[in-house]
Order: C-alpha cells, then structure tokens, then sequence
C-alpha cells in the first residue's frame, strides 16, 4: 500500500496529493538534481535548506484553499521524483497555466508527459477549465517536447519573457482548450 495518496497515470507513476511533511524528500531531490534544474529554474540557489520546500507547499495549499493553485508530485511507486502544478487559475475565465519540473533520472521516459496529459484530465474534468498554458524556456528542448507531445499548440515566443541568473531568456507560449483535448 502507498504511503501516500495518489492518482496512477501509467508505469508505476502517479501524481501525489501535496502534503507539508514531503518538504524533506522535495528538498533532497532538488539538492541531488541542482545542475539539471537550476538551468531553467531559478529557485535552486535559494534551497540551501528543507525551509524554501516547506514555504513552497504552505503557498501552494493556501493557495488551493482559495482556488488559484494545485500542486502535486510525481512519484515513480513512492519516491518523490518531481513536481506538476496548476497555477494562475482563474476560475471565471476557466483557465489556468502549468508548470513541472522532474528529476534528470527520469527525464526521456515520458513520464512527464503522462503527468501532463493527467493534469490536464483533472482541469478540464473536475475544475471545468477551458483553456490550458504552458510556458517553456526556449532552450528548454525537453519541456518543449512535453507540451507538444501532450497536444499543446505553440501560440509564439515571447521575447525576453524571463530574467534568470542575470540574463534575459526567450519563452515559448502553448495553449490547449478543452475541445481538442483527448
């Protein structure tokens, strides 16, 4: 039996329900991976300890309280191995954006994508979203991929969107409405 509650999406993977006393696993997972993640995410220098976790998911649980955020984790059995989250929802014009980041041990086995396509699944099913983003870094080859591979049309790149370790980065914008979704 899992420790923790979970959905399967497919191959032993599932997405976990958030809780506070994951911050530890998440926090050691960040802290093995700081190289592949801190490329394309920012808060990496900043996780020196378990805090930056812990603060991370009070945010997210408050904001799922008031309906603006769900986070979950990807978990492959019951390791923590990544992150997927829903935020920016805006519930009265049904559409919210995506964000996840998994470990690179599991990178290339298309588990993010199964993360992916299962979160869409819940926006478009149980909180009755329309419309879907994703935001990739440009030069993120790899999160590209996913929002393609999950049906997510490239709307364009945004022009130094982003400023990240004192450089401005280009982003590409996805969208997917719940009509072509499936």
């Amino acid at each position: 039996m899992s420790k923790y509650f979970h959905l399967p999406i497919g191959d032993g993977y599932s997405l976990v329900a958030a809780e506070i006393t994951m911050a530890e696993d998440i926090f050691k997972l960040v802290d093995s991976n700081r190289e592949h993640l801190r490329t394309f995410l920012d808060f990496v220098d900043a996780s020196v300890d378990v805090t930056l976790q812990e603060n991370y998911i009070k945010m997210k649980l408050q904001g799922s309280a008031n309906g603006t955020d769900k986070l979950f984790f990807i978990a492959s059995g019951d390791q923590l191995i990544g992150t997927i989250d829903l935020h920016a929802i805006h519930p009265t014009v049904k559409k919210a954006e995506i964000g996840y980041w998994v470990h690179t041990d599991y990178t290339k086995k298309g588990v993010t994508s199964k993360a992916v396509r299962a979160l869409c699944q819940y926006a478009f099913d149980v909180l009755k979203l329309n419309k879907l983003t994703i935001m990739a870094d440009v030069r993120n080859i790899g999160s590209n991929k996913v929002a393609q591979s999950c049906g997510f049309t490239l709307l364009g790149t945004r022009p130094q969107d982003i400023f990240i370790y004192e450089e401005f980065q280009d982003m590409n914008e996805y969208y997917l409405l719940k009509e072509s979704f499936r």
